[in-house]
């Protein structure tokens, strides 16, 4: 069983070569299967870059790129009709030239108050797209069994909370190497199928070649670990494994403390503080670069740590009474280690930084996500009043002046806490932000001291 998309595209690839060698006929079905997932892995791949990384290089010319597919067989969900763009794009035409169809009688459509809904059978080439086999040996279900798994890997990280959004070069990647297998599998079908069903692999060796070729140049693949699979035990020897292995880990638990309905404040403030400690592992591996200018990444990483601290500062003297999990204090102080084997270099990191580099760089993206979970626990708290605050840093209420003499907390209000809501939400700017400016690639190089370092709970 394959553990990262990296191993799935390294499988797919020998798979291809048994197919290129082998003199077994293919069917009708056989194909189908494997033109099907295609289209379905190509466009989870162009729905995972659309959202707040849809800004990037990159990003339109894969939207294009899947959006050029021919006719699907069969559109990748079950809704029964569609609109006039969504059929235009999935007929590979425009908008106009379908309601001409329409207009014209070529085209069954249904009138609505909002336009016209298009029966899913006018936009459907084939009625039933059976799934390839995980039993068939033929090299091209095998390749459609591969190729589904990593669309399944995809949607995996897509949903798991703690797992950082998928890198639009990641995506262009998966994509270009995607198309590549498949258009050398298509032109291998033409010699294996029956003639007569050969003008869809003839259509699709044409597409999946030239838009191979029209896709920006792609990077090597890192990381998608697949969080149903284990990686293999021995990986875990090597400083950069350890490095992904606490991220994953801490983010996983710091995913786990947040679905909780009363958090923990110290946890609240140690996502914060963690941000701010890889920040300065990115910043060491970037600053130990001499010939490479990422000045404006590394003055973008200082200003983010900035407001992170603040945001982590200002749940001071603050709690809702609840403790960090026992997971989340380990999870934490292995995360704390692994990122001070690069600020500090003490570690081996510092031989391959641009390894390093890659998952911290995923590491960032955890942060940005998890600020965003944070950020709306200040207005929740201050209105369930379970957050509390030490009297004597509150604001000063006749009220409360048992409770300051005594040393005891009190329900904390806005008053109190005025710049948290304000604070919290500038560190999610600032986290999104940083993930945003880094580069996507570092060339290797030997890792740096670190000028700040943040400890863990």
């Amino acid at each position: 069983m394959a553990t990262t998309a990296a191993d799935l595209i390294d499988q797919a690839r020998r798979v291809l070569a048994e197919l290129q060698q082998t003199g077994a006929p293919m069917s009708r079905e056989h194909w189908e299967s494997f033109d099907q997932t295609v289209y379905r892995l190509l466009h989870e791949l162009d729905s995972a870059v659309t959202g707040w990384l849809s800004s990037q290089d990159g990003a339109a010319q894969l939207h294009q790129a899947m959006r050029d597919f021919p006719r699907p067989l069969q559109p990748v969900d079950d809704r029964p009709d569609f609109s006039i763009k969504e059929a235009a794009r999935l007929l590979g035409t425009s908008d106009n030239v379908v309601r001409n169809r329409i207009t014209a009688g070529a085209l069954l459509a249904a009138p609505t108050g909002n336009g016209y809904r298009i029966p899913r059978s006018e936009v459907t080439a084939r009625r039933d797209v059976p799934s390839a086999s995980t039993d068939d040996p033929h090299p091209i279900a095998r390749l459609s069994c591969i190729l589904g798994a990593l669309n399944d890997l995809l949607v995996l990280h897509r949903l798991d909370a703690a797992s950082p959004q998928l890198q639009t070069q990641a995506a262009l990647t998966l994509a270009t190497q995607t198309l590549s297998i498949t258009a050398a599998a298509a032109r291998r079908a033409l010699a294996l199928c029956d003639p007569v069903a050969a003008d869809r692999p003839l259509l699709i060796a044409r597409y999946a070649g030239t838009a191979a070729s029209t896709l920006p140049a792609a990077s090597p693949l890192r990381g998608l670990q697949n969080p149903a699979i284990p990686a293999p035990a021995q990986a875990l020897n090597t400083p950069g494994a350890v490095l992904e292995r606490s991220l994953h880990d801490w983010a996983s638990a710091a995913r786990d403390e947040l679905r909780d309905a009363v958090p923990s404040v110290a946890v609240l403030q140690d996502i914060n503080r963690q941000g701010v400690h890889l920040y300065a592992a990115l910043d060491a591996v970037l600053g130990s670069e001499p010939d490479s200018d990422h000045t404006r990444s590394r003055e973008q990483l200082r200003t983010s740590a900035r407001s992170l601290q603040s945001a982590a500062d200002v749940w001071k003297q603050t709690s809702t009474g609840m403790p960090p999990s026992r997971a989340y204090v380990e999870a934490a102080r292995r995360l704390n280690t692994a990122l001070s084997r690069i600020t500090l270099t003490t570690g081996a990191e510092r031989e391959h930084p641009a390894d390093a580099y890659q998952v911290l760089l995923r590491g960032a993206s955890d942060v940005a996500w998890l600020t965003t979970q944070v950020a709306p626990f200040a207005s929740q708290l201050h209105h369930s009043g379970v957050l509390f605050i030490h009297a004597r840093h509150a604001h000063n209420d006749p009220s409360r002046l048992s409770a300051k003499l005594g040393g005891r907390m009190v329900e904390a209000t806005a008053r109190d806490l005025p710049n948290l809501i304000d604070a919290l939400r500038s560190a999610q700017a600032s986290a999104a932000d940083a993930a945003r400016m880094l580069p996507a690639e570092l060339a290797p190089s030997h890792i740096c001291r670190a000028e700040v370092h943040a400890p863990a709970i």
